[in-house]
């Protein structure tokens, strides 16, 4: 039934036979629109599945998957809660949500909440299938594109995807995306995003240890199904997301003709925390570049404790994004916000500044003599008016004031562009507690050394000092 009441509940627990090793159940969805409250699929166990050959039925040992396709043009799907427990078995090959049987018919898909997987069951889950957009018939040597367009069918990925509530991963979960409208008139960016996640994309690990994938553009350069093999062109992705928690892996294997983008663009809404793989996956077959950008609510943190390796831009608007890294990222461009490293520090390719903080999240890190610094293998440049703020999150450096031997490493670059030779003049201290901060450059590393808070008194006589001066001046007038 479609009906925004109807809850379909998929219960694979009692197999038909299939009539090869490596078939799909098909639900082709031939309504244009399809609002329901959930989808259920449970008991995706294919240990038993039984397949037909030349030699008659074999009771076990074929592999299957389930698919629901979109057989309308310009389909769109809502579902209230979509949840796909996984399997316990060995001869699955999971879920494809929102494949096209054509291009024309990719359907636009929005989904209150996604649950994926469950104990320590195996779950793959794709949103679209492994091929994107118009190919080529065939493909010369040095990757030239020849041969008449090929309309894939039953492989395109979804249109849009729109998530209002949360992603929920459990244990091993494979999660590919590929999402992208194949419309030409379509926008693809940042403020039109492919992919919409309004809540928190969560990964939890298992009982077992194991953690879940997120493959966030999952594309092939080869389609098996087609003799000729076409190739996928490349096509840029953007991703918005409300924050990233938990532990597992963000990848990419995106197989295309030529280098396209994944770009993620964090809005959270609150703090949020991240263990793991957080990578572009480069090599010579997948050519993808990531970027990464922060935008969300003033004050909320997005923490990234993997080793991050990514080749893409940094980008940091609103919001604050901490970040490790022992490669070097992409260039870093900040216009408000908070950017800082964890875990050792982060390092970007270049860096410049229109407006924002330098944070340091780990104030603990102080304790041990060496803070979380940023290092610049390029140019650190200073575009914005106004002093940079470097926010201690709330650091008593008191301790340190006895010590006034002490100082720290904060920033090093190999050239600076736009600051002034006295670093008080172009940096600040925020969230500092018990002494005050004093900067300065040791060739292209900013240090920062602690001295005592001025007691009341002495302030009082500084201005009262300045008080009779001012006095002075005015009687020789």
């Amino acid at each position: 039934m479609n009906s925004p009441q109807a809850n379909w509940v998929f219960d694979y627990g009692a197999y038909l036979p299939i009539s090869g090793r490596t078939d799909n159940i098909f639900h082709r969805i031939k309504a244009p629109v399809l609002d329901i409250a959930s989808i259920s699929i449970i008991n995706h166990d294919a240990t038993d599945t039984g397949y037909w050959a030349s030699d008659g039925f074999h009771e076990t040992g074929a592999s299957s998957g389930i698919k629901f396709v979109g057989g309308a043009s310009n389909s769109s799907w809502n579902i209230g809660t979509f949840t796909y427990t996984g399997s316990a078995g060995s001869y699955d090959r999971g879920v494809i949500l929102g494949a096209g049987q054509v291009t024309s018919f990719q359907p636009d898909i929005t989904i209150g909440t996604m649950n994926i997987g469950q104990g320590e069951n195996t779950t793959t889950l794709k949103i679209g299938d492994y091929a994107g957009g118009v190919a080529y018939a065939t493909l010369e040597d040095g990757d030239i594109k020849v041969g008449d367009p090929v309309d894939i069918a039953d492989t395109t990925g979804a249109k849009s995807l729109t998530v209002t509530g949360d992603i929920n991963m459990h244990g091993n979960v494979l999660f590919n995306t590929n999402v992208w409208n194949e419309d030409a008139l379509a926008s693809h960016s940042e403020y039109s995003p492919d992919i919409l996640v309004q809540g928190v994309v969560r990964m939890t690990q298992s009982d077992g240890g194991k953690t879940p994938t997120w493959n966030v553009l999952h594309r092939t350069n080869l389609i098996s199904w087609k003799n000729s093999k076409p190739s996928v062109p490349a096509i840029n992705t953007f991703i918005k997301i409300g924050g990233l928690d938990g532990s597992g892996t963000i990848s990419n294997d995106s197989k295309t003709v030529d280098p396209c983008t994944v770009k993620i663009i964090f809005t959270n809404k609150t703090d949020c925390e991240f263990t793991g793989v957080f990578t572009e996956n480069r090599s010579d077959t997948i050519k993808t570049v990531m970027s990464v950008k922060m935008a969300g609510e003033n004050g909320k943190r997005q923490i990234i404790r993997a080793d991050s390796a990514f080749t893409g831009t940094v980008e940091v608007e609103s919001g604050t994004l901490i970040m490790h890294s022992t490669a070097a990222l992409g260039k870093l461009t900040m216009t408000g916000g908070g950017f800082g490293g964890i875990d050792g520090g982060v390092k970007v390719s270049e860096a410049e500044w229109l407006g924002g903080d330098i944070v340091f999240h780990n104030a603990e890190a102080f304790m041990g003599g060496s803070p979380d610094k940023i290092t610049v293998d390029g140019t650190f440049a200073k575009t914005g008016e106004g002093k940079i703020g470097v926010d201690f999150s709330g650091l008593d450096a008191s301790i340190f004031v006895e010590d006034g031997n002490l100082v720290f490493d904060l920033i090093t670059a190999n050239a600076l562009k736009g600051f002034s030779a006295d670093a008080n003049d172009d940096f600040a201290a925020k969230n500092l507690l018990g002494a005050v901060a004093d900067f300065a450059w040791a060739g292209k590393t900013l240090t920062v050394s602690f001295s005592q808070v001025p007691e009341p008194a002495a302030v009082a006589a500084i201005f009262g000092a300045l008080a009779l001066g001012l006095a002075a001046w005015r009687r020789r007038k």
